[in-house]
């Protein structure tokens, strides 16, 4: 909710530079972010507090290497809904914990997937579950060549 009309204009290099110093680690003091934007810390508060009020900070998180856990094997899944089926599709991949990301997408399939296993049997497994309401497409992630990360704000 845009409790404070922040966003009403377009972010400033001030929000910017905050937003990616936190996105670089956001774990990081605000003491130590004021230090590094050269502001004062109840300036640099009052400008996360605003972007948060806005929706432009929504939250901050762990960022987590599946490996570590032993899922070792990533794939992206195509699915198109047999007729009928969509809401029970949906359902499904809601459903599914190794499903990690969903997009409701334009073309030939309805949906994009990315599952995250232990290996191939179990990815196999996971995409067995879909045959009854969906056919799918597999494609096994080799190698990642750009992680996730913000677009050029």
């Amino acid at each position: 909710m845009n409790r404070s009309r922040y966003l009403t204009r377009r972010l400033d290099h001030i929000d910017r530079a905050i937003i990616a110093a936190l996105c670089e680690n956001g774990r990081r003091a605000i003491k130590e972010l004021a230090a590094l934007l050269e502001m004062a810390t109840p300036s640099i508060t009052a400008r996360i507090d605003k972007l948060k009020d806005a929706g432009a900070i929504t939250g901050y998180t762990v960022v987590v290497d599946p490996g570590a856990f032993g899922l070792n094997v990533a794939a992206f899944v195509r699915m198109d809904a047999m007729p009928g089926q969509m809401n029970k599709l949906v359902q499904t991949v809601k459903d599914t914990p190794e499903i990690v990301e969903a997009f409701h997408i334009t073309g030939k399939e309805c949906l994009q997937t990315k599952i995250v296993v232990c290996d191939l049997p179990t990815l196999e497994a996971v995409v067995d579950r879909f045959g009854s309401i969906a056919s799918t497409e597999t494609s096994v992630i080799q190698s990642v060549t750009v992680a996730q990360r913000l677009p050029k704000l």
